[in-house]
């Protein structure tokens, strides 16, 4: 008769059975991952690892070998906690808060790093029926206004329909900035059929810049 019992999975706790060797090439392992994604966390991360080493050379060191499986298993699960908390916020879209509406895009800064998530703003545009304009509000993470002007077409400065403003995403590739310090900079929206926006009140700069060519 098959023994099924030599063929039984050792389990979870088996598994994650380490020694103070394998514990030590784990935190190996999770600094050059961090060093690789490049997130702004890994700071903290490192530092968090680095009082986890101590803190198990030291249990290690005055505690009887009983004891040394649980703290390898401690240490396994507490780095898959940090390494999940730190890995993340760095590569998902932030919540889209109540005040964007849903045809917002989440767009980064073009110096952003790579994972950095979190530095984003959420660029909406619409067709204002009243002015006969189109308009595009730029908003941080949080949805907190810091940009808003009427936008124009590059080259006519024409108006669009509300069925063309529809932010493509190559939205972001490109941004303009005025010599105005109060003024932040702003992404350039790429809409439908190829259009090309630029705000009304820094036309005049994306002229200058060569960003956009006047008729």
């Amino acid at each position: 008769m098959k023994d099924h019992d030599a063929n039984r999975h050792p389990g979870p706790w088996r598994v994650m059975s380490v020694d103070s060797e394998t514990a030590g090439i784990l935190v190996a392992v999770g600094f050059l991952a961090m060093g690789l994604v490049s997130i702004p966390v890994a700071r903290w991360f490192v530092v968090g690892c680095l009082a986890l080493g101590g803190a198990v050379a030291v249990l290690l060191r005055f505690t009887s070998r009983k004891f040394i499986r649980l703290i390898g298993r401690l240490t396994v699960g507490t780095l898959i906690i940090l390494a999940a908390y730190a890995l993340w916020p760095g590569g998902h879209i932030p919540r889209r808060p109540h005040t964007v509406s849903s045809n917002a895009l989440y767009i980064l800064p073009n110096n952003a790093q790579p994972g950095s998530f979190g530095t984003g703003y959420w660029l909406e545009c619409w067709f204002d029926q009243h002015e006969n304009v189109d308009r595009c509000k730029l908003s941080d993470k949080n949805g907190n206004g810091v940009f808003e002007d009427v936008f124009v077409t590059c080259g006519s400065q024409a108006t669009i329909p509300q069925s063309e403003l529809v932010i493509q995403p190559e939205t972001g590739q490109r941004w303009i900035h005025s010599h105005d310090v109060r003024v932040v900079n702003v992404p350039v929206p790429y809409v439908r059929y190829g259009q090309i926006l630029f705000p009304r009140s820094l036309y005049a700069e994306a002229t200058q810049q060569g960003q956009c060519y006047g008729d």
